[in-house]
């Protein structure tokens, strides 16, 4: 599939589930540096789930790929929750809404816990832009929240739908099946931020778009946007890093490891 049908699928699916234009902007730009950037990319390193893939060296590698890129968006994500539920102490977030940033927080931890038995991320500290939050300090702007929360969430099911496709082709069903599992609460996840900046319908999408197909462009659209990997990021922001050890999430969730 060419670059070009790559980013026209998922300034799509944006649309779709009502991303606003801004976004969109920054995240179709950077979504179509990734999916060129990547094309040569070589998989990154990581420890490897003893039979996670059938045979090959090509497969080694996807997978291999995959992996490290989940696992590392998996500790940001957590990071970025841990300081949205920081944030929140400072500021008036309605107890509905908490409540989901509690249970996504929960969600994130046991994905992060999961991938890390399999994988090692290649950083643990993050450059996150203020603008994700709305501000700089203790500021927490929903809207603005909600906004990137759609943005990223789209991309991350879109990544571990090349779990699922990379785990098939090598024959690998369980690991397939763990990597829809985790793709399906992303899509709440999308969905929940959806709702939050006032998406009507917040689910209006009868396909997950799948985009960018090699691991390296995720990454490649979350720098674009400003995020660093352990490095600085172009926009406004912060270093943060996942706690260690991680705090307890506030509420209980079900179902904390693959089925």
């Amino acid at each position: 599939m060419s670059e070009q049908t790559d980013v026209r699928k998922l300034e799509q699916a944006l649309k779709q589930t009502g991303t606003p234009r801004g976004t969109r902007r920054w995240l179709l730009e950077r979504a179509a540096v990734g999916a060129a950037g990547a094309a040569g990319v070589a998989a990154a390193g990581g420890a490897l789930a003893p039979g996670a893939f059938a045979h090959g060296h090509d497969r080694h590698s996807e997978i291999n790929a995959f992996g490290t890129v989940a696992v590392t968006t998996e500790a940001l994500t957590t990071t970025l929750l841990n300081e949205v539920l920081r944030r929140a102490n400072f500021n008036s977030v309605p107890a509905g809404v908490l409540a989901v940033f509690e249970g996504a927080y929960a969600s994130e931890v046991d994905h992060f816990r999961f991938t890390r038995q399999f994988w090692s991320p290649t950083t643990t500290t993050f450059w996150i832009p203020d603008g994700f939050f709305g501000g700089a300090g203790n500021a927490l702007d929903l809207t603005a929240l909600g906004m990137a929360l759609v943005a990223g969430e789209t991309l991350f099911v879109n990544l571990y739908l090349m779990g699922v496709v990379a785990f098939a082709q090598a024959g690998n069903g369980q690991f397939a099946r763990f990597s829809a599992e985790i793709a399906g609460v992303e899509s709440e996840h999308r969905v929940l931020a959806a709702n939050l900046v006032g998406t009507t319908p917040p689910n209006n999408v009868g396909f997950e778009a799948f985009s960018i197909q090699r691991p390296q462009g995720i990454e490649t659209a979350l720098e674009g946007a400003g995020v660093g990997f352990g490095t600085r990021g172009n926009s406004a922001g912060a270093f943060y890093s996942l706690p260690h050890p991680i705090p307890t999430p506030p509420v209980k969730i079900n179902l904390n490891t693959p089925q």
